[in-house]
């Protein structure tokens, strides 16, 4: 009996000891618990961190396809666009730009041509007023003005610019002033036509004697060098008219009834004709100049 009261005695106290034991490992446990569940929830939410993730690179990887797919496009649109540059430069821009040469050319010609214009019709109204000053001195009791006709050509054409100078110039020196020019033709006055054909075979007999050392020639000589350099052509001042040719310079002086043919205003037409009618000429009138028109000139006449 005693056994069974120690025994029973033991089993109480053990009781108890499990019970305050117990009631000693409450609190652990909760926070056990408390901890597990804050796990859980961790786990949880790395969960939708890493599906979070997931999604982003999902749609970061979406939009550099669609970066690249601009990207591409954008390569493609620019590649087009320098195409058609290359296009319309290859073919419009050069036709532009001769259309606009065109029109450029156009416009200077239209300018060179008022200006000429303007400067014809400024020598027009200022031999309209030298010809109303002339009618004025006739009314007064003075002579009429002497006029004469003149001409320069040549072959081609582009290279009369060179002898018109030195003719004008030639002109001057022998007291005439040009009144009017219409393409070729010359009309000048100052001098009657028998005072120029007095001077002019004064001239043919100096050029005869020497042409390279007449004082006198020495008015003449920048036209015959003008026409040696431009080896066929022909210049006509009054009754003076020199003719050159490829083979030949040959000058003559045709009596004043003979400008009044009508053969001898075509004279310059035809340079060798012209030629052939100077030759024909009484021997005081001519003057073959061939051996000076091949002479080059000298240094003096450079200058």
């Amino acid at each position: 009996m005693t056994v069974v009261l120690v025994l029973l005695c033991l089993a109480i106290a053990g009781r108890e000891l499990y019970l305050a034991f117990e009631r000693k490992r409450t609190p652990g446990a909760l926070e056990i618990a408390d901890i597990r569940i804050q796990l859980r929830a961790l786990r949880g939410t790395r969960d939708e961190l890493e599906g979070f993730r997931t999604s982003q690179r999902e749609r970061l990887d979406a939009l550099a396809r669609e970066q690249d797919r601009d990207r591409e496009a954008l390569a493609e649109t620019d590649a087009r666009i320098r195409s058609l540059i290359a296009q319309i430069n290859d073919r419009m821009v050069p036709d532009v730009n001769d259309r606009l040469n065109r029109q450029r050319e156009t416009a200077d010609l239209q300018r060179a041509a008022a200006e000429r214009l303007a400067a014809e019709v400024a020598a027009i109204r200022a031999h309209l007023v030298a010809r109303l000053d002339q009618a004025v001195a006739a009314s007064l009791g003075a002579g009429p003005a002497d006029v004469v006709a003149g001409s320069v050509t040549a072959e081609p054409p582009a290279r009369r610019h060179g002898l018109t100078g030195p003719y004008e110039r030639f002109a001057e020196r022998h007291g005439l002033r040009v009144e009017l020019t219409d393409g070729d033709r010359y009309y000048l006055s100052g001098r009657s036509p028998r005072a120029l054909e007095h001077d002019f075979l004064e001239l043919v007999r100096d050029l005869r004697a020497d042409p390279a050392a007449s004082a006198s020639a020495d008015t003449v000589r920048p036209l015959l060098d003008a026409l040696r350099d431009t080896g066929r052509g022909a210049a006509r001042l009054g009754p003076l008219v020199l003719a050159r040719t490829p083979e030949s310079l040959v000058c003559g002086v045709l009596p004043l009834a003979d400008l009044l043919r009508s053969e001898n205003g075509r004279l310059l037409d035809d340079p060798e004709s012209g030629t052939r009618r100077l030759r024909r000429l009484p021997a005081g009138r001519v003057c073959d100049l061939t051996a000076f028109a091949g002479r080059p000139p000298s240094d003096g006449e450079r200058s």
